[in-house]
């Protein structure tokens, strides 16, 4: 680590905060919170700090489909 307490260039992070993972996604830190409570993103605690598993993010946004769902736009 740096002096800013910040990881070293050229190291991967394993956790962020709620709201970088919701920045990440471009969503908001609620919606983020929503996608934690139905386990569709993966999360560890550090004392009561909520941290998110950035693996689970990538999973996430990979999962993703590329077009909207027709049938949604049908209603």
């Amino acid at each position: 680590m740096n002096l800013t307490g910040r990881p070293a260039e050229g190291i991967d992070p394993i956790f962020i905060s709620v709201k970088q993972a919701a920045y990440a996604l471009g969503i908001s830190p609620w919606s983020c919170y929503q996608l934690l409570d139905t386990q569709q993103i993966d999360s560890r605690y550090q004392g009561r700090r909520r941290l998110v598993v950035v693996e689970s993010l990538k999973k996430y946004a990979a999962n993703l489909p590329s077009f909207p769902d027709a049938d949604a736009s049908a209603s």
